[in-house]
């Protein structure tokens, strides 16, 4: 039978240490991020609860500390409300 998936040996701490995080922004009106949210819930993209809570957009800065290497998109999606 064919190994599909090769996994090290060694304890689950070194497994975990290899994730890495896809940070998602969304900024705009409170009531279109929660609608966006709502949405990408409905399509089974994301879970409404694993959001962070409402900041205001003088503390958007401090939310997105950059980690060596990192780069940043923007996805510009328009809205009809």
């Amino acid at each position: 039978m064919a190994d599909f998936i090769d996994i090290p040996s060694g304890d689950a701490r070194s497994v975990r240490s290899k994730r890495r995080a896809v940070k998602i922004l969304m900024i705009g009106q409170p009531e279109d991020v929660a609608a966006e949210i709502a949405h990408l819930y409905h399509c089974g993209y994301c879970r409404v609860e694993n959001w962070s809570r409402a900041l205001p957009y003088a503390q958007i800065q401090q939310a997105t500390v950059r980690e060596p290497g990192e780069i940043m998109r923007i996805y510009k999606r328009y809205v009809d409300r």
